[in-house]
C-alpha cells in the first residue's frame, strides 16, 4: 500500500490553511502530521480519510484517486481514531457488541494488556474511568479491526508519559500497516518515522 498526497491545498473562509502539500506514505511507515494548533493537522487527516475535500490536489491510494467512486472501498481499508470520543455505549464490551466484532475480543484484550490495562476495563463504565483509560480501550478496539491504514487524531491527548511510551511500543510491534497521526506531543513526534510539518 502507498498513499500519495499530490499538491493538496486547503482554504477555509478565504484563509489558506496549507497549500501544495506533496508526500508519500508506504506500508510499514508511522508518520505524524505536526504543527501548532490551527495549522490544519486534523483537517489533513480528514482529507486523507475522505471526510473533507481539499480545495485542490488529490489523494491517491495505490494508484486509485480518492473520489466518490472509490471512497467506499478505500474507507474499508482504514480506521479513524478521533481525538474526542463520544459514543452511544457505556463500556468497551458494549462497543465491541455495537461494532459486531466479538470474534476480535482476544486481540482487543492483548492490545489492552500492551497498553497497561487488564481485561476488566472492558466492562467498566466509561463515566467511572479516566479519559486516558477510555482512550486506551478505544485504541485497542480500533486496532483489533486489523485495517491496513490507521488514522489517529491526537492519540496522546489524554495519556500520561508512561501510557504514551506503551502506545509507542505497541505500534512499533505492529507490522505492515500505515499509521498516520496528528500530534504536537514531543515524545510522540520523536517516535515516528517521518514528520509532515504544517
Amino acid at each position: 500500500m502507498e498513499i500519495h498526497c499530490e499538491n493538496i491545498s486547503l482554504t477555509f473562509q478565504e484563509k489558506k490553511i496549507f497549500e501544495d502539500l506533496n508526500f508519500t506514505i508506504k506500508s510499514g511507515e508511522n508518520i505524524c502530521i505536526g504543527g501548532e494548533s490551527g495549522k490544519g493537522k486534523s483537517s489533513l487527516l480528514k482529507i486523507i480519510a475522505g471526510q473533507l475535500k481539499p480545495t485542490s490536489g488529490q489523494i491517491v491510494f495505490d494508484a486509485i484517486p480518492l473520489n466518490k467512486n472509490s471512497i467506499k472501498s478505500i474507507r474499508n481499508q482504514l480506521i479513524w481514531i478521533p481525538q474526542n470520543i463520544n459514543l452511544p455505549v457505556y463500556n468497551g464490551k458494549q462497543l465491541i457488541d455495537l461494532m459486531q466484532i466479538k470474534k476480535n475480543t482476544a486481540l482487543v484484550k492483548n492490545y489492552l494488556n500492551d497498553l497497561g490495562l487488564d481485561n476488566t476495563f472492558l466492562t467498566k463504565d466509561f463515566s467511572k474511568i479516566s479519559g486516558g483509560q477510555k482512550q486506551r480501550i478505544i485504541i485497542s478496539i480500533c486496532l483489533s479491526l486489523n485495517k491496513e491504514i490507521v488514522l489517529m487524531d491526537e492519540p496522546t491527548s489524554s495519556l500520561d508519559e508512561h501510557a504514551i511510551e506503551l502506545l509507542i511500543q505497541l505500534i512499533k510491534k505492529i507490522k505492515n500497516k500505515i499509521f498516520i497521526s496528528a500530534s504536537h506531543n514531543e515524545t510522540w513526534l520523536q517516535s515516528v518515522d517521518k514528520i509532515i510539518q504544517l
